[in-house]
């Protein structure tokens, strides 16, 4: 169990400092191209800070899905990739289907995935906000 345990931290601390990181890049990026006016860039009506937004978004989802997916395959818990993703994704959202689950050593895994789920979609929320209010800052400076 303390294992399981100190597995799942491991893999939620690093993987979040990754989340943070890709943001913060993200984030930078989009103020960049606000300050150079890359490519005759001028605050689109927010759709391409969106689109971009959205992007990043579905990178850092997918990395950190495919993450756990690994970290299954890695200690053994599935034999293939595909219910190892398939319960990664499943936990990940929090939708939990209960149709495939780990072996009772490795349970507090699921819920270790389904919390860091939680907490990186209240990133996105975050970061979503930044998007959204970074234009009134900018006519603000």
């Amino acid at each position: 169990m303390f294992f399981a345990i100190f597995i799942g931290s491991m893999m939620m601390i690093n993987s979040l400092a990754i989340s943070i990181v890709l943001f913060g890049i993200a984030a930078r990026m989009l103020r960049w191209m606000e300050q150079t006016r890359l490519l005759g860039y001028k605050r689109l009506p927010l759709v391409f800070d969106l689109g971009i937004a959205s992007l990043w978004i579905l990178l850092v989802l997918t990395g950190s899905v495919w993450g756990w997916a690994a970290l299954y395959m890695v200690l053994g818990l599935f034999e293939n990739l595909e219910p190892a993703l398939y319960f990664s994704i499943v936990s990940f959202t929090t939708v939990g289907y209960g149709d495939v689950v780990l072996d009772p050593e490795w349970r507090l895994l699921a819920g270790m995935t389904a919390t860091h789920g939680l907490l990186t979609f209240g990133l996105f929320t975050a970061f979503l906000v930044e998007v959204f209010n970074f234009p009134t800052r900018a006519r603000r400076s």
